[in-house]
């Protein structure tokens, strides 16, 4: 007989026999497939929410529910163009909170534009952000470029043994993705700790916002606000300064401040009409400023200068007080600056004081 006499002559069960045969339950997991199985869920979960969040964290969505002042104010730059300004800043974060542009501009007559980045952002993207802002506004007169004297250091942009996801974020957001996925691969670490960050900070938000409908109050953190690139943070002036707040050996970078500064005059050169490279005010009580001094007097623009540790709110960052001081002095050398290289000053010039002989010729029509 063949296959379909086979068929043909085969035994039809009954209904309620096909119900009982489909019923019968799958054998149950044994422990040890139990066990697999867990670990295989332990395995595939973590390894589909990493990218998931460090998608969230290069977010539009994460940019508004999530993201610090110092991370809004770096990804604002990105945002700019057709800007045309007389005096560029740009720097890490002793720039931004430390040079108000509407105090330069109210100095020296010169219209001024702050974007200063944080230093997490300059050791993961190097320029990007000073690339994309010439690439898609006007040439500046003048490009100043403010850092911290830890800025001069090797140290300043090495990351591999630290987190920093303010840089990973802007990279992300604004790199090409060649660049994003090859720092990624090649800096696991940090990639898993970007994708903590991005999850902590979302659910953070999430716990302010919660906080606020209960109580009606804001953290005084969400309180600040960026204007032209500037802002102040929201802490207390200190006292006192903190042991082992800057690099315990400044000496040990050798040429490289000199580098530092090389880059940037020769590297802007032609895309700026003159190129200032300062190093920023710390506290006099600094246990390094005469290492630093020493190390960077002759190199940079301006000389570090020692400030009462009362107009600083941390080691490197400014108060109010502290910023307007700042931002004076750099008004003053931008004046100075502009009586030795007049090509680059194109001010109106400041009319006479009228006199009152002058103010009664006027009323007399004379």
């Amino acid at each position: 007989m063949n296959a379909a006499t086979d068929l043909a002559i085969a035994p039809i069960l009954p209904a309620e026999h096909e119900d009982v045969v489909r019923s019968v339950p799958a054998p149950p997991m044994t422990p040890s497939e139990k066990a697999r199985l867990y670990s295989i869920l332990l395995l595939v979960l973590p390894l589909l929410a990493i990218p998931a969040c460090i998608r969230l964290g290069c977010s539009d969505f994460f940019m508004r529910h999530g993201a610090s002042i110092w991370v809004r104010s770096n990804d604002a730059v990105f945002n700019m163009h057709d800007r045309d300004c007389d005096v560029l800043i740009f720097g890490d974060s002793t720039a931004m909170t430390g040079i108000d542009p509407d105090v330069v501009e109210r100095n020296t007559g010169f219209k001024t534009c702050n974007i200063a980045v944080t230093n997490a952002v300059l050791a993961v993207t190097h320029n990007l952000t000073l690339n994309r802002y010439l690439a898609n506004n006007g040439r500046p007169h003048v490009l100043l470029v403010q850092l911290s004297p830890d800025g001069f250091q090797p140290e300043s942009t090495v990351w591999n043994q630290t987190v920093y996801p303010e840089g990973l974020l802007e990279l992300l957001r604004h790199g090409t993705p060649q660049e994003s996925r090859r720092m990624l691969l090649s800096h696991p670490q940090q990639a898993i700790a970007f994708a903590g960050y991005a999850a902590g900070f979302t659910m953070y938000d999430g716990l302010k916002d919660v906080w606020y409908h209960l109580t009606s109050r804001r953290p005084e953190e969400d309180t600040v606000t960026i204007h032209n690139g500037f802002f102040t943070p929201p802490l207390p002036p200190r006292t006192s300064c903190e042991p082992g707040a800057t690099f315990s050996d400044p000496n040990a970078g050798g040429s490289y401040p000199r580098a530092v500064v090389g880059e940037y005059e020769k590297g802007y050169a032609d895309r700026s009409g003159l190129v200032l490279v300062n190093v920023a005010p710390i506290p006099s009580c600094d246990q390094n400023l005469a290492a630093f001094s020493s190390e960077l007097n002759g190199i940079t623009s301006n000389s570090l200068l020692p400030l009462p540790v009362g107009l600083f709110n941390d080691p490197r960052h400014y108060t109010a007080v502290g910023s307007a001081v700042v931002s004076r002095l750099v008004a003053q050398e931008l004046n100075a600056v502009a009586q030795r290289h007049p090509q680059i000053d194109d001010r109106a010039p400041v009319p006479a004081p009228r006199t009152v002989a002058t103010l009664q010729r006027t009323r007399l029509g004379r």
